[in-house]
């Protein structure tokens, strides 16, 4: 593997742009959160099972540990925002706080995916261990359950606020940070 292929270098740039376009306010349905991490447990999941066909419950099990430690994290995160609603013709609507963490999540995945992917086509003698597997299966958990406990925080929150409860904390609805 003396390179990358093309689309590589095509996918690295949409995640870039697609981070940096989270970086500023937005306005966006309550479930929509949920989206980015739906899609990359699938594909996480997918892409990890055809790299390790031989893991073993050690690494699935570190996977969910890693997942579990990482959605409460991403819930910790997002519980410091400041969000705020507007309900219109089209439903409820949650503004978003601009938030580096999605950008950086996202760099962090294509760079392990990166490492990962090279190790074993240049059959790495270390990239065949069991303890590799785990260790990429946990990486992959925290990664995801990030931005997973963030879109669970939102969906949680943008709920209490249709059932007119009221929000946890201080702060006025429209206070945004």
């Amino acid at each position: 593997m003396p390179h990358f292929p093309s689309y590589v270098y095509v996918l690295f740039c949409v995640l870039v742009y697609i981070g940096v376009k989270r970086c500023f306010v937005r306005e966006v349905r309550p479930v929509r959160p949920l989206l980015f991490p739906v899609v990359f447990v699938g594909l996480g999941l997918s892409s990890l099972g055809h790299l390790f066909p031989r893991a073993g419950t050690d690494a699935y099990a570190a996977a969910v540990a890693m997942l579990v430690v990482g959605t409460a994290g991403g819930w910790f995160h997002a519980r410091r925002w400041r969000l705020q609603f507007r309900t219109g013709p089209e439903g409820l609507f949650v503004r978003l706080p601009g938030d580096a963490s999605l950008l950086v999540t996202l760099l962090l995945t294509f760079a392990a995916e990166t490492f990962i992917h090279y190790a074993i086509a240049t059959s790495r003698p270390w990239a065949a261990t069991g303890a590799f597997a785990a260790l990429s299966f946990a990486v992959w958990g925290a990664l995801v359950g990030m931005p997973l406990g963030r879109a669970i925080n939102v969906v949680t929150r943008s709920i209490r606020h249709a059932n007119g409860a009221p929000e946890e904390g201080s702060g006025s609805a429209l206070e945004s940070r």
